[in-house]
């Protein structure tokens, strides 16, 4: 829905100060932001609570799927004054119109991590002029009038869009309101960005917990002490398979090096220390040693129907295992980095899982010059090892569910 391309403002992570002072209202928020990686019902509230503490009229997260060479535009998540019956009308008639806003939305965010949210100021002359777009003609009847969106994941700026929408008769978001919503972001971002594996899960499932054997990570609840309470089949066998793991006598997960796990401690310390990197969430997982190539992700669990904890307290924990094979859109990735033709055709076989060596072997090429290659490739895409990169490209189409790797095999 229509954009500004030149006001914006830039959400950053809060400092220490900013993070012992966050009220209980903010705080409550933020727990319940990162609930909804466990539970994808939970985006709704918490939607519809962005939506009343900015005296919005409603809020829409856009996705873009693939199909094929093509990509479609969805609303999977949504404030619940919408309908999906009103969500799939808008897109039926708007849809093209609605695309060449958030082109507007990509072209004129900026590269650094922070979360950006842009209004509509620009998009039109004046007032009068936006009012006569055929979407505004569509939206201003049901009560909707000036807008602001901002990308969600600066790797992939296509896989989700937050957009809040202003009722007719009021003006854009004002300082108050985006002073509120700066804390917010980032921890949505991170959010959302981790949620992607789950909700594919209990899109087919319908549950996350008790159907998490069926997923590709590893994932694993700890309560606040550290304790481990649950965990699926594939982060015992990475427990079992590496040493960037580890149980103490009393059951409390530790991780490979001192570093690790002081990253962890840091991460189970505060809620305020989640979301330190804006729209690029990758950037906060703790990466085990070259060997393994574990890319461990937390999250907070403050509530979980499915543990059946009212107030639980606990962490979620994402292992991703990236020296296995997956699938990713490689045309994608290199749009997305501007690779140049000699990367791009190493995304195959690092998505296969090859070390380096067997790269060469493979493409007949010194191990020098595939050294060279990849390092240009992390240079590129801002990640700090492979490890990182692999997990980058997970968010290009990759499917998490045992069931639909198998039958594409």
């Amino acid at each position: 829905m229509g954009y500004a391309t030149g006001n914006f403002a830039d959400y950053h992570v809060l400092n220490r100060w900013q993070r012992a002072h966050m009220n209980s209202q903010s705080l409550d928020l933020t727990l319940k932001i990162y609930d909804a990686v466990a539970d994808p019902t939970a985006w709704q509230p918490v939607l519809d609570e962005v939506v009343d503490r900015t005296g919005a009229h409603g809020s829409i997260i856009f996705e873009w799927n693939d199909i094929g060479s093509s990509r479609q535009l969805t609303a999977p998540l949504h404030s619940g004054r919408y309908s999906s019956n009103l969500l799939s009308l808008y897109l039926d008639k708007c849809a093209h119109l609605e695309e060449g806003d958030q082109d507007i939305v990509r072209r004129y965010t900026k590269d650094h991590d922070a979360v950006e949210l842009l209004d509509d100021t620009l998009i039109a002359e004046s007032p009068e002029a936006l009012r006569t777009t055929e979407h505004v003609k569509f939206l201003e009847p049901i009560g909707i009038f000036h807008r602001a969106a901002g990308v969600m994941n600066k790797d992939n700026r296509w896989i989700s869009l937050f957009s809040l929408q202003l009722g007719a008769g009021r003006p854009q978001l004002t300082e108050p309101e985006r002073v509120f919503l700066g804390p917010q972001l980032p921890h949505l971002a991170k959010a959302l960005d981790l949620s992607i594996p789950l909700r594919q899960l209990h899109k087919r499932y319908k549950a996350v917990l008790s159907a998490m054997d069926q997923l590709t990570i590893g994932l694993c609840v700890l309560d606040k002490r550290g304790m481990i309470v649950a965990r699926n089949e594939e982060f015992q066998r990475q427990q079992q398979a590496y040493r960037s793991f580890r149980v103490t006598t009393d059951g409390r997960l530790l991780l490979g090096s001192a570093a690790a796990t002081k990253r962890l401690s840091i991460l189970m310390e505060h809620v305020g220390h989640h979301g330190q990197f804006g729209a690029r969430p990758r950037k906060e997982s703790v990466t085990g040693g070259s060997a393994d190539g574990l890319c461990v992700e937390v999250s907070p669990l403050n509530n979980s129907q499915e543990i059946g904890s009212s107030s639980f307290d606990g962490f979620l924990v994402c292992s991703t295992d990236t020296s296995l094979p997956m699938r990713c859109n490689a045309e994608r990735v290199r749009a997305a980095f501007g690779l140049t033709d000699a990367e791009s055709a190493l995304i195959e076989p690092i998505s296969q899982g090859l070390t380096n060596p067997e790269i060469a072997d493979r493409r007949e090429r010194a191990v020098a010059t595939i050294n060279a290659q990849i390092k240009s490739i992390l240079s590129k895409s801002g990640c700090a090892n492979r490890t990182q990169f692999v997990r980058a490209m997970m968010r290009f189409g990759t499917r998490f569910l045992r069931n639909e790797v198998l039958q594409k095999d």
